[in-house]
């Protein structure tokens, strides 16, 4: 069973009981690397992505739909010749063109159904799963 590293760190840890600690840690590295892998599947398919039409929906339900012209390893999005997708709530948003979006504010990302390829996807999921 594996458990958040926040949860652990919650538990008090007795002078008597040195191997919580060490599975601590195991929990916290494992969590991490796991985050890694998951960020890097996604960074390294969003790379392919650069050049088509991508819609971002915010954590503050902007939408926005645009070109993607970059993206880096924290999924920070630069888009180019953006729109807004709800343009009647967000008029202030109607002059901009080009807009760097912070990887930690994003909900989701759409794809162009085009844009989805579900055997690579399925590949990198099994050897995800896998552990290499």
């Amino acid at each position: 069973m594996f458990c958040h590293p926040n949860r652990l760190q919650r538990t008090k840890q007795s002078p008597f009981s040195p191997s919580l600690s060490l599975t601590s840690t195991r929990a916290k590295s494992s969590y991490a690397l796991l985050h890694r892998q998951t960020k890097m599947l996604f960074f390294s398919y969003f790379k392919d992505l650069v050049g088509r039409e991508v819609t971002v929906e915010l954590k503050n339900d902007l939408a926005i739909r645009g070109t993607l012209h970059s993206v880096d390893q924290y999924l920070n999005i630069k888009l180019e010749n953006t729109r807004v997708v709800d343009q009647e709530k967000y008029p202030h948003m109607l002059s901009v063109r080009n807009c760097f979006i912070r990887g930690s504010v994003v909900r989701y990302v759409q794809l162009p159904p085009d844009g989805v390829d579900i055997d690579l996807l399925h590949d990198a999921t099994r050897r995800e799963a896998r552990g290499g």
